[in-house]
C-alpha cells in the first residue's frame, strides 16, 4: 500500500472517503489508479462466443431489466420499418391490378394491409397498463414474438407460393431480412435464437421445393442446391455475428453503466471527502479560492498564454473583513512544566491539550489559526461572517479554561491559561505558495495578541470593542490594565475580564452555580447565557449526551484510523459499508462533566456524543452502524482496495455468497436517478441524425473515442479495437463464401476463371494483411487528441506522426471499413462481362447475389451508420443500374432469361429499396449502441477525472501542511514525534515591515500583497535543486522559519549533517538576494531581512486534531528564534556551535556575548559574506511616506 494514499485519512479525522482515479498525486510516486477503474479489468460477462451473458444470476436478472430499453427500442424501430414494408408491398400489388388477374396480385395486398394494421397496433401495446405491471423481459419477450410470429407466417408463406404472388428474388430476400431480425431482436438465449432461424431455413427450403413442383418447375441441380445452401449460410453467418456483437455490446453497456452510477457515486463522495478534508487544514472559502486560481492557471498554459503577461503579482488570496473576534491563548507556567519532560513526552502534552482546544473550536464555531508554541489562537466571524463570532469567542475562552483544569487532574500538573479576545478587523487569506496556510493580518490581530499578553492567568480578558458584541450575555469586571502596561492601556483603551460561570457573579438574578453550560442545539440558558453549537446540524436531547469531557486522554479521544485491513471474512461487510452513506461522526458537544453521581457537576465543560436511541444501547449501535467500521472501509476503498465485489473476478463457479453480493451492489445503484435515465438515450442523443446534441460530446465521439476506451480500460475482448478486427475477418470469410457462390452460378466453359482466382487472390491478400497489421498494432496508445473543451493543441512542438497510432483513428478505420466492404462487390462484378446471350448470369442468382453484398454492409458494425448507408445506397444503384442498364451485352441485358412480365419488373426496386432501409435499421441499432457505450465511458473517464484533479489538489493542498516524509511515519498512528540529532534551524524576520504597513491605504491590502511576494520569492528558492534538503515549516506573520536535516537517510552521519548545514547557510545567503532583488521594485523603501541561524536536536510532531501542522520544538529551535531576534538587521546571527560547523565554508565576524533570554549569555557570530561590504542597508524615510 502507498504511503501517499495513507496520508489523507491520517489528517482528516472521520472523513468519507472513495476510490480515485487514474493519474499520480503531485509527488508522482505512487499509482493512484482508481479501482472503478479496475473494474473493467476483470470483466463480469461470460464472453462465450455462442451465447454472452452475465455470470451471475443476480446481474443477468438486472441486465434483461435494465438492457430491456434498449430491446424495446430496437422493436419499436422493427414495427415501424415493417409496418413501413408492407404498405409499400400493399401499393406495389394494388399497382398491378390493371396488368394482372386478381389471384396474383389481391392476395398479396390484402395480406399486407392487414399486416401494417396489425404492426400499428403492436406499435402501441407497451401503453396498456395491463401490460406494464410485467417484466420487462416478458414484455419483451411478448413484443418479440407478436412481430416475428406473423413475419416468420409470411416468410413461409411466400416460400410456398413463390414466383407467384412474389418473385423468388423478393421472397428470398424477405425470408433473409427475418432472419437478421429473429437474430436481432428476439431476447432469449443465443442457442434458441439458432435453432428458430436454421428451422426457418430448412422449412422455408422445403416449401420453395413442394411450390416449385406445384407450378410444374424444374428441381435444381447440384450447383443450384449448393448455392442455395451457401446463400442461407451467408445469412446466418451475417445474422449469428449480427446477434453475438450486439448481446457483448449490450452487456458492456451494462456492465458501464453500472460502473458510471458507481463512479457518480464515488464522485459524489469524493466532493464530501474533500472538503472534510480541506475543512482539516483550512477553510473551504479559502480553499475554493485556491483551486479557481489554479484553474486559472491551467487554462492559461492550455491556451498558450506567456506566464509573463504583464502581471506584477502572483495570485493572491486575501479579504478584508469587518467584525471579527481575535482570541489569543496561551498557556501560564509552561516552560516550567516542560522542563523536566522530553521532547517527545512534550508533543504529547501539547497534542492532548491542543486536541481538546481543537473540539472546543468545532463546537463554538470558530476558526482555528494555528499554534505558536504554547500559543493559540482562533478566530470567529471569518472567513465567514456571522452576528455572534465575539459571544463565540467568549465561550471558546471559557471551554479553554476549564479543559486545561481537566488537563492538570488528568496529567498531574499546574498550567493555566491566559486568553486574550478583542473584535476589529481582519484580512484573512494566505500568504506564500508553499506551507501556507489561512491566517489573519491586521493592527487589531496584534492588539488581540497584546490582550493575552497582559491579561491574568485563569480569566478572560476582552476589549470594549468586544463587550459591545457580547449584548449583555456575559457579567464583566474592569481588568484595571493600567496596573499591568499604562502603555498598552494607551493603546487598547478600557479593558475587562469575562465573569466565569464557576464565580458569584450573577446575570438576571440568577448564581452562576445554577447556569446551564453550552449545549448543542445553540439555545441560551435560563440564566442569559448563550448554549450555541455553531457547527451541529440538530440538538442532541439529554438522552442521546454521554457524560465524558474534554480531560479524555487522545488515546481515548481518537480511534487509530490506518489500520491493516482484513479482506477475508470481513469482505462482506466492508462491501456494504462502502455502498452505505457514511454516518457522521458523533458531534461532540460542550455539556456538563459527570460530578461521579450521573448528576451533571456545574461549570464543567465536557464533550458529549451521540448515540443509538435504540434498546440496544451502545454496543447495538456499534454493530448496526458503527460509523468507525464505515470510515474504515471508505478508506480502504479510496487507499485502492476496492470492497465491493465489484473487483473480485470470480474463480469460474458462482458462490451464493458471490450471488449475495451482487444483488447487494445492485441495490445500492439500480434507485439512483444515473443508472435509470442512462438507457433514455435520447435524452442525449439525435432520434434521426443519431449523433450526440451535445457538439462537444460529438467531436469527442470522432476524435477521442478511442483515448477515452483505452482511458477506461476496456477488457480487451469487448475493444473497439477487437471488434474491428473480428468485423474485418467476418468480412474477409464473407468475401470468400460469395467469390464460391458467384463460381457456382456465373462460370461456363468457355469462360477463363483466371481473372476471377486473381481478382480474389489480389482480395484476400490485402484482407489478411490488413488484419494481421490491425492484430499487430492493437495495443498501440491512442490517437493523440485534437482538441477538448476550452483547450488547444501545442502547435509549437506538433508531434510526429506514428501510423500504428494513426491507424486506429475514427476516420481511418472507418476508410478502412469502406475499403473491405467494397472488396465483396469487387468479387460480384469480376463475373459480369460482355458476353453473348448464352453465356449471361442467371439474373435471380445475380440480385441475390447483389442483396448478399449489401448486407454484408450490417456485419461492419464499427461502421459509422451514415457512412454503412450512403455505402449500401452506392451499392443499390450499382446492381439496379447494373440490373435494368446494360443493354449492350447481347440482345435482351444482363437478364435477358428472365420470363417475368415486365409489369413485375418494378418489383426489383421496391425489394432493394427495402433492403436498404433495412441496413438503415439495422446501422441505427448498432449507432445509438456504440455511442450509449461511449456516452457511459465518456462519463466514467470525465468521473474519474474529476477525482483524480481533487485528489491531486487534495494532495498538494496537504503537503502545505504535513510533509510526504511525514505522513508515512504517520500511517498507524494519531499522534506523530520524532527526534532528529542535528538539525539546522533558521528564523527569517522582515524588521522593519510595521514601517510599511499602513492600514489608511486599501486596507493594509496592498503591503500584506508586497509580502506575500516576498515570501513566495523565498519559497521559489526551495524548488532549486541546491536546496532539496530543506524544508520550510511555517510562516509567523513577517517571521518564516526553516530546517534542514528533517529527512536525510542517515542522521548520525557527520558528512551529511555538515552538508545539510552547508546547504541551509548559502539558503541563507539566497533569501538575502531575493531581498536586494525585491528592494529594487519598491519605491523610496528598503525592506530588511534578519536571519538567526542554530542547529542541534529537535523534536518534529504533528499535534492537534483539526488544522494539524507539522512543526517542530526544542531548545535548538528557542534558540534559533533568539538568534533572530537579538540579531542585527540585515545580517545572519548564528550560534557558536554553528559556526564551529561551518567556519571550514564561510566566513564568521564574532560580536561578543549576548545576554538571550532562557540561555543566559552566549557567544554569537555574524555571517560574513564575500560581498559584504558592498551590502549597505539604506534607512527609510520615517515621515510623509507614500509607497503607492
Amino acid at each position: 500500500m502507498s504511503s501517499t494514499k495513507v496520508d489523507y485519512a491520517v489528517t482528516s479525522g472521520n472523513v468519507q472517503v472513495i476510490g480515485c482515479s487514474n493519474g499520480n498525486p503531485s509527488t508522482g510516486q505512487e499509482d493512484t489508479e482508481n479501482p472503478e477503474n479496475k473494474l473493467d479489468k476483470h470483466d463480469r460477462t461470460k464472453c462465450y462466443w455462442w451465447n454472452p451473458r452475465m455470470d451471475s444470476e443476480s446481474l443477468e436478472q438486472q441486465f434483461h431489466e435494465s438492457n430491456g430499453r434498449l430491446v424495446r427500442g430496437s422493436i419499436h424501430e422493427a414495427v415501424i420499418f415493417w409496418t413501413f414494408f408492407f404498405l409499400l408491398y400493399s401499393v406495389y400489388f394494388f399497382s398491378l391490378a390493371g396488368s394482372s388477374t386478381i389471384d396474383q396480385w389481391l392476395p398479396g395486398a390484402l395480406w399486407s394491409i392487414t399486416l401494417a394494421l396489425i404492426y400499428l397496433t403492436v406499435y402501441f401495446i407497451p401503453s396498456c397498463k395491463s401490460y406494464k405491471h410485467r417484466p420487462l423481459l416478458h414484455q419483451n419477450i411478448v413484443l418479440s414474438i407478436t412481430l416475428l410470429a406473423p413475419l416468420i407466417l409470411t416468410s413461409l408463406t411466400s416460400a410456398y407460393y413463390v414466383s407467384v404472388v412474389i418473385s423468388a428474388v423478393g421472397s428470398y430476400l424477405f425470408a433473409s431480412q427475418v432472419i437478421l431480425c429473429i437474430y436481432l431482436l428476439l431476447p432469449v438465449h443465443t442457442p434458441i435464437v439458432l435453432i428458430v432461424t436454421l428451422g426457418h431455413s430448412v422449412i422455408f427450403e422445403v416449401l420453395v421445393s413442394l411450390g416449385t413442383t406445384m407450378v410444374g418447375g424444374a428441381s435444381d441441380d447440384a450447383a443450384g442446391v449448393a448455392f442455395r445452401i451457401l446463400y442461407h449460410f451467408l445469412i446466418h453467418t451475417i445474422g449469428w455475428c449480427l446477434t453475438i456483437r450486439i448481446r457483448t455490446i449490450d452487456c458492456d453497456i451494462f456492465w458501464k453503466v453500472c460502473r458510471m452510477t458507481r463512479s457518480e457515486q464515488a464522485k459524489c463522495r469524493e466532493t464530501s471527502f474533500k472538503n472534510l478534508m480541506i475543512k482539516s487544514v483550512m477553510p473551504l472559502s479559502i480553499a475554493d479560492e485556491i483551486f479557481s486560481n489554479e484553474n486559472e492557471n491551467e487554462n492559461e498554459e492550455n491556451q498558450e498564454q506567456n506566464t509573463d503577461d504583464g502581471r506584477l503579482f502572483r495570485s493572491f488570496i486575501m479579504k478584508q473583513m469587518d467584525d471579527v473576534s481575535i482570541l489569543y491563548a496561551d498557556i501560564v507556567g509552561f516552560t516550567q512544566m516542560s522542563s523536566n519532560k522530553t521532547a517527545a513526552e512534550l508533543v504529547g502534552l501539547l497534542n492532548d491539550l491542543f486536541g481538546r482546544f481543537d473540539q472546543l473550536c468545532e463546537i463554538t464555531g470558530c476558526e482555528k489559526i494555528s499554534t505558536l508554541g504554547d500559543c493559540y489562537y482562533c478566530v470567529a466571524g471569518c472567513p465567514q461572517p456571522r452576528p455572534d463570532h465575539a459571544i463565540c469567542c467568549v465561550e471558546m475562552g471559557l471551554g479553554m479554561i476549564e479543559a486545561i483544569k481537566d488537563f492538570c487532574l488528568a496529567n498531574n500538573t499546574s498550567v493555566n491559561m491566559r486568553v486574550g479576545v478583542h473584535t476589529g478587523r481582519v484580512m484573512c487569506g494566505i500568504i506564500g505558495t508553499k506551507r501556507y496556510k489561512f491566517d489573519v493580518f491586521s493592527n487589531d490581530v496584534s492588539l488581540a495578541n497584546g490582550m493575552e499578553q497582559y491579561g491574568v492567568p485563569g480569566r478572560i480578558h476582552v476589549t470594549e470593542a468586544t463587550l459591545k458584541c457580547l449584548q449583555d450575555r456575559f457579567v464583566v469586571e474592569d481588568s484595571n490594565l493600567s496596573e499591568r502596561s499604562e502603555p498598552f492601556e494607551e493603546k487598547a483603551g478600557k479593558t475587562y475580564f469575562i465573569v466565569s460561570p464557576a464565580t458569584e457573579a450573577t446575570t438576571d438574578g440568577v448564581t452562576s452555580s445554577q447556569a446551564e453550560t453550552v449545549t448543542g442545539n445553540g439555545t441560551t440558558t435560563s440564566d442569559g447565557h448563550l448554549a450555541p453549537d455553531r457547527n451541529s446540524a440538530t440538538p442532541c436531547s439529554d438522552d442521546e449526551m454521554t457524560s465524558s469531557h474534554v480531560g479524555l486522554t487522545n488515546q481515548q479521544q481518537q480511534t487509530p484510523l490506518l489500520t491493516e485491513h482484513v479482506t477475508s471474512a470481513a469482505a462482506g461487510e466492508s462491501k456494504d459499508a462502502a455502498s452505505v452513506p457514511p454516518s457522521p461522526k458523533p458531534t461532540p458537544v460542550i455539556g456538563r462533566a459527570s460530578a461521579g453521581d450521573g448528576s451533571p457537576a456545574p461549570g464543567r465543560y465536557s464533550t458529549a456524543s451521540t448515540r443509538s436511541n435504540g434498546g440496544g444501547g451502545a454496543s447495538s449501535y456499534k454493530q448496526q452502524n458503527n460509523p468507525n467500521d464505515l470510515k474504515q472501509d471508505q478508506l480502504m476503498e479510496y487507499l485502492g482496495q476496492c470492497v465491493t465485489p465489484l473487483t473480485r473476478p470470480g474463480p469460474g463457479i458462482l458462490t451464493r455468497i458471490r450471488d449475495d453480493d451482487d444483488q447487494k451492489f445492485l441495490d445500492t445503484i439500480k434507485d439512483e436517478k444515473m443508472f435509470k435515465d442512462s438507457y433514455r438515450y435520447y435524452s442525449d442523443i439525435n432520434p434521426v441524425s443519431m449523433n450526440f446534441k451535445d457538439p462537444f460530446l460529438e467531436q469527442s465521439y470522432k476524435v477521442l473515442g478511442d483515448e477515452v476506451e483505452h482511458e477506461t480500460g476496456a477488457v480487451p475482448t469487448h475493444s473497439k479495437r477487437t471488434h474491428f478486427i473480428q468485423d474485418s475477418a467476418t468480412v474477409l470469410l464473407l468475401t470468400v463464401s460469395l467469390f464460391v457462390a458467384c463460381f457456382l452460378q456465373m462460370t461456363s466453359g468457355d469462360d477463363k476463371p483466371s481473372a476471377w482466382v486473381t481478382i480474389l487472390v489480389i482480395v484476400v491478400i490485402i484482407h489478411i494483411v490488413v488484419i494481421l497489421y490491425l492484430f499487430q498494432t492493437r495495443h498501440s496508445p491512442p490517437p493523440p487528441r485534437v482538441k477538448e473543451r476550452g483547450r488547444s493543441v501545442d502547435r509549437k512542438n506538433p508531434q510526429p506522426i506514428d501510423i500504428d497510432v494513426t491507424v486506429w483513428s475514427f476516420w481511418c478505420r472507418q476508410m478502412i471499413g469502406v475499403i473491405f466492404l467494397i472488396t465483396p462487390s469487387l468479387v460480384l462484378l469480376s463475373f459480369i462481362s460482355c458476353s453473348p446471350l448464352p453465356l449471361a448470369p442467371p439474373c435471380n442468382s445475380f440480385l441475390l447475389l447483389a442483396s448478399l453484398v449489401i448486407l454484408i454492409c450490417c456485419s461492419f458494425t464499427e461502421l459509422d451508420c451514415w457512412i454503412r448507408f450512403a455505402l449500401a445506397t452506392t451499392l443499390t444503384i450499382v446492381f439496379i443500374s447494373i440490373y435494368y442498364a446494360m443493354k449492350s451485352c447481347g440482345t435482351g441485358g444482363l437478364c435477358s432469361g428472365d420470363k417475368r412480365p415486365s409489369s413485375k419488373s418494378f418489383e426489383y426496386v421496391v425489394v432493394f429499396l427495402l433492403l436498404l432501409l433495412f441496413v438503415a435499421f439495422i446501422g441505427r441499432c448498432f449507432e445509438l449502441r456504440n455511442r450509449l457505450l461511449f456516452q457511459c465511458k465518456y462519463q466514467i473517464l470525465k468521473s474519474d477525472g474529476y477525482m483524480a484533479r481533487e485528489k491531486r489538489r487534495v494532495e498538494t493542498l496537504l503537503q502545505n501542511f504535513i510533509p510526504p516524509h511525514v505522513r508515512r511515519d504517520m500511517k498507524d498512528q494519531n499522534v506523530y514525534s520524532k527526534t532528529h540529532r542535528k538539525v539546522g534551524v533558521i528564523f527569517g524576520t522582515i524588521v522593519n515591515f510595521n514601517e510599511l504597513y499602513d492600514e489608511d491605504y486599501a486596507g493594509g491590502m496592498e503591503f500584506i500583497r508586497i509580502l506575500s511576494e516576498l515570501i513566495s520569492d523565498f519559497d521559489d528558492l526551495l524548488d532549486q535543486p541546491e536546496f532539496n534538503l530543506i524544508d520550510k515549516v511555517k510562516t509567523i506573520g513577517t517571521t518564516m522559519m526553516m530546517a534542514s536535516g528533517l529527512n536525510i537517510d542517515n542522521e548520525r552521519s557527520e558528512e551529511e549533517a555538515r552538508s545539510h548545514l552547508k546547504q541551509l547557510m548559502g539558503f541563507c545567503i539566497s533569501m538575502q538576494d531575493v531581498v536586494d532583488s525585491f528592494n529594487k521594485d519598491l519605491l523610496n523603501f528598503q525592506l530588511v531581512l534578519r536571519i538567526g541561524f542554530n542547529h542541534g536536536e529537535v523534536t518534529a510532531g504533528v499535534i492537534g486534531t483539526t488544522k494539524r501542522l507539522y512543526d517542530i520544538w526544542g531548545d535548538t529551535v528557542n534558540t534559533a528564534s533568539r538568534m533572530d531576534s537579538t540579531g542585527v538587521p540585515g545580517r545572519v546571527q548564528v550560534s557558536e556551535e554553528s559556526k564551529k560547523v561551518l567556519e571550514l565554508d564561510y566566513n564568521f565576524q564574532h560580536i561578543g556575548a549576548k545576554i538571550v533570554k532562557g540561555k543566559g549569555r552566549m557567544e554569537t557570530y555574524l555571517l560574513v559574506r564575500d560581498d559584504e561590504d558592498s551590502r549597505v542597508i539604506i534607512p527609510n524615510p520615517c515621515a510623509n511616506y507614500e509607497p503607492f
